[in-house]
């Protein structure tokens, strides 16, 4: 039985093929009338060509989305949850789909991020697709390029955040990172973390980085992370409860 890769689940049939999940959960495909497919059919036989195409293609994905997790390390260590590589993986897929040079199976991420569709891809990504931005953050927030500058005019922590139950404090952060993926190199700069108490008053927010070097795919990231005081020391919560989302993407 040969094991089916690709960024999707396939049942069904198809000509001479059936494609199932196991018990174990992985996609595999076999003859109808046999009990699986050889190694040697799958590579010889061009029935699986498509299979193979995705593979290759799947592979590349996979590739460019370990240096994409790494980018904002810092951050989407302290917030991400278990679908998190799967996404990543997905993303880097569906931007390699946007080449049009190539024919399936040779398409690149290189080729595909030149479309000015593809290069807005990431933005919305999610570290913990549970806490997404929009579910935490309550305020009217602005992003200037330019300056490098994430700013909320009257920020109130307290009716502004949907504060986890036993948080007493948030902390936020900005990244700005550019990403020169052809050679999978990435220059990344951090703003100041702020830490605010759930009882502070209104006030101006902002967050603001330097400029990475370089003029490839240029990512904002924003971090919201929670934690509580006890006693005198400050306990982060676990990272179910924070958010890393990207906010601009060129």
């Amino acid at each position: 039985m040969a094991k089916v890769i690709a960024p999707f689940k396939i049942v069904g049939s198809l000509d001479d093929l059936t494609f199932y999940i196991d018990q174990q959960g992985q996609n595999r495909v076999r003859e109808k009338g046999k009990t699986g497919v050889s190694k040697e059919a799958f590579q010889s036989n061009p029935v699986f060509d498509k299979v193979k195409k995705h593979s290759r293609e799947f592979s590349r994905a996979i590739d460019k989305a370990k240096t994409f997790r790494a980018i904002a390390y810092p951050f989407f260590n302290r917030a991400k949850d278990g679908s998190f590589a799967g996404r990543a993986n997905k993303l880097m897929f569906e931007i390699i789909a946007e080449d049009k040079v190539n024919s399936h199976g040779e398409r690149t991420f290189e080729n595909g991020i030149q479309s000015n569709e593809a290069k807005t891809y990431p933005i919305g990504f999610e570290g913990n697709s549970t806490r997404p931005l929009y579910k935490v953050l309550k305020a009217k927030w602005n992003w200037n390029e330019t300056s490098s500058t994430f700013t909320i005019k009257k920020f109130n922590p307290k009716t502004d955040i949907n504060w986890p139950e036993e948080a007493t404090h948030i902390h936020l952060a900005l990244c700005r990172a550019n990403w020169n993926h052809a050679n999978n190199e990435y220059d990344v700069e951090f703003s100041k973390e702020i830490i605010l108490d759930n009882e502070d008053t209104e006030s101006h927010l902002q967050l603001t980085t330097k400029i990475p070097k370089g003029n490839q795919l240029q990512l904002a990231y924003l971090f919201i992370g929670f934690s509580t005081k006890v006693r005198n020391k400050t306990k982060e919560l676990k990272r179910s409860n924070n958010t890393t989302t990207i906010l601009w993407s060129v």
